[in-house]
């Protein structure tokens, strides 16, 4: 009979995969808009409800022994190591929650080794594998765009990969446990994939570590020492894992000498799936995906021209069937249109206009795909985990859609909640912008071409423009972690809300890339930061030298006073009412926020505005959300 304990960690990981399915509602079951929104506010009711019950067993199962010195008995030890595989290995879901999973491990070892002792090797072993795991989920998140922590993370889980692998010396690895040996080549394999780099190209050495990961892997196939240390051991798969793994990293920016060793790895890799009988790896791997891996070490090998790789993924995505959701059908609506963008921007190919019309109807299609997926968390999560790199692959074009309109529409396909949400920060923070031009013009002297309080009146509808604009895109940053704010079921951990302080810094940088989204790039970095840039964040940034400095304080206080009020994708806390908000904007006056607020906010037109925004603007904003996101799904 299970213990009462796993029974509570069970239910936990039940609780968390319902989450996600509320935070997605199915929007065949949902007749008009209104009944929409108000499925909303019930969901997410009941997340916050289910949020409280997964803190208080993260309070009373997993806390006490984060400061603890005394090592965690057995029983216990067994019972949480059990929770953590439920959060990496669920069948469904691939993963449920990488990050606490992480957390215990690093618990549980630290409990396991006593200061005058040392742990069994087949035991050290089998947890230094699984570590690798979850070591590739977090890099794999975290190197959607280049930051110390994502160079940090790396390192320690290298470090961690490169001390596994001494147990693959014959001396230490005969005395292990069959479930060791098998853990331990599985595990050291994919730990070649923890040098995965999206969009930052590294030298030929940075690289070398990498492959010879993998050319041990492939000596140990001839070697019988292995084979016969294992004779049941599924040595097909372990051959596969060689060539997928290296065939894996033409999407990262590859030196042409690394490219050429990648692409001999994905001929390999092609060669086999095409005679494997293997059920276990035709279900994890395709074709496609392999041929296109293929063409993008081809391409960076320079064996084949941009020109003829960009051609044959096209040709290839014109062949998908739209409502296919299989892993076939994901690759080829997903990764092979992906494939596409990201040779043609890292490759800077020559652009024509059928290029343009390609564009155009790849980023359409692609959108369009993500608004029907069905909202099943293991193929919804498969398809955001793809979408996120997109606004790296990005490429803005004449024709086709802006990076502006791109990514607006992303967070309506990807998390409407979100969508929902600057769209009413654009909104407040434009209302409190056309009521500060009649009060207080000059504040807005220094935007540019705005020498005199005559010119911001003159120049009125350019502010507005301005201001609207770039509200709309001032969470861009969000699109690269919609998994992490997806994280509704528990409080977030420590290095999940750093990635979360990312996210301005992240915007604004791809912000710059884009002639659409480029003047937004201050309002999206500065969103964040106190009006005296004492707190908030990224520290550093002074917004009093920026031109857009008034716009940054209507933004930072439309951002909060939306958050302040919302009763959807805020399951942590209850909505407030204005004139709560309006409180706090009294007291941090002149610190947290700007001081013209507090007499902006006296005025009736304006706090009439306002709560008409909060209360039935918000009501017709989940109506036409609900219209946006129907007419897609039609």
């Amino acid at each position: 009979m299970e213990s009462s304990n796993l029974s509570v960690f069970r239910e936990y990981v039940d609780r968390m995969k319902e989450i996600r399915l509320l935070s997605t509602p199915d929007l065949d079951k949902i007749t008009n808009a209104d009944e929409y929104s108000r499925l909303l506010v019930d969901n997410f009711s009941k997340i916050g409800e289910m949020a409280r019950e997964n803190r208080k067993v993260i309070d009373e199962f997993i806390k006490p022994y984060l400061s603890r010195d005394s090592r965690i008995n057995e029983h216990i030890k067994e019972e949480l190591t059990l929770f953590s595989e439920l959060l990496v290995e669920d069948s469904s879901n691939g993963e449920v929650d990488a990050h606490l999973a992480e957390l215990l491990h690093d618990m549980l070892m630290m409990s396991e080794i006593g200061p005058d002792d040392a742990a069994d090797d087949s035991a050290r072993v089998i947890a230094m594998a699984k570590k690798v795991r979850r070591d590739y989920l977090i890099v794999s998140a975290l190197s959607r765009y280049d930051n110390e922590e994502l160079r940090e993370v790396r390192s320690r889980a290298i470090e961690n990969a490169e001390q596994l692998a001494k147990y693959l010396d014959k001396e230490k690895y005969i005395g292990l446990s069959e479930d060791a040996k098998g853990m331990l080549l599985q595990l050291n394999l994919m730990s070649a994939l923890l040098y995965e780099n999206n969009l930052q190209a590294m030298p030929s050495e940075y690289w070398q570590p990498c492959l010879a990961i993998l050319d041990s892997g492939y000596g140990r196939l001839s070697d019988p020492f292995y084979r016969s240390s294992l004779p049941d051991y599924d040595w097909e798969a372990y051959e596969f894992r060689i060539y997928y793994y290296a065939s894996f990293l033409a999407y990262s920016i590859l030196p042409e000498d690394i490219a050429k060793r990648v692409y001999s790895y994905a001929q390999k890799a092609l060669a086999f799936i095409r005679q494997t009988r293997s059920e276990l790896i035709r279900s994890a791997v395709n074709e496609e995906q392999m041929r296109d891996l293929l063409y993008m070490a081809s391409v960076q090998a320079k064996y084949t021209s941009a020109r003829e790789a960009c051609d044959m993924f096209y040709n290839e995505y014109l062949k998908v069937d739209r409502s296919d959701y299989s892993i076939t059908g994901i690759n080829k609506n997903l990764d092979t249109p992906s494939s596409y963008l990201l040779i043609s921007k890292t490759m800077d190919l020559e652009l024509s206009e059928r290029d343009y019309d390609r564009y155009y109807e790849i980023e359409k299609n692609m959108l369009d795909y993500l608004y029907h997926i069905p909202k099943h968390s293991d193929v919804y999560m498969k398809c955001i985990t793809l979408f996120i790199n997109l606004p790296l692959y990005f490429r803005e074009v004449p024709n086709a859609m802006s990076m502006e309109d791109f990514c607006v529409n992303g967070l309506a396909a990807t998390h409407p909640p979100t969508y929902v949400h600057v769209n009413m920060v654009a909104r407040l923070a434009e209302c409190m912008a056309r009521h500060l031009l009649k009060t207080q013009p000059e504040l807005f002297i220094g935007f540019p071409g705005c020498e005199t309080a005559e010119d911001a009146l003159a120049s009125k509808d350019r502010i507005l423009n301005y201001t609207y604009r770039a509200s709309l895109c001032h969470d861009i940053g969000k699109l690269f972690i919609i998994d992490t704010i997806s994280m509704y079921g528990r409080a977030l951990l420590d290095d999940e809300f750093s990635i979360i302080k990312n996210h301005p810094v992240v915007g604004a940088d791809i912000a710059l890339e884009h002639p659409s989204t480029r003047d937004y790039a201050d309002v999206i970095k500065g969103h964040h930061l106190w009006y005296d840039c004492s707190r908030g964040y990224p520290a550093g940034f002074d917004t009093f030298k920026s031109p857009y400095k008034t716009v940054i304080d209507i933004v930072l206080a439309a951002d909060c006073l939306d958050a302040a009020t919302d009763t959807v994708g805020r399951s942590y806390n209850r909505g407030k009412t204005f004139s709560d908000y309006e409180k706090e904007v009294q007291e941090g006056a002149g610190t947290h926020y700007a001081p013209f607020l507090v007499d902006l906010f006296q005025v009736p037109a304006l706090r009439e505005d306002i709560e008409y925004l909060l209360s039935e603007g918000r009501r017709t904003l989940y109506r036409e959300t609900f219209r946006l996101l129907k007419r897609n799904e039609a």
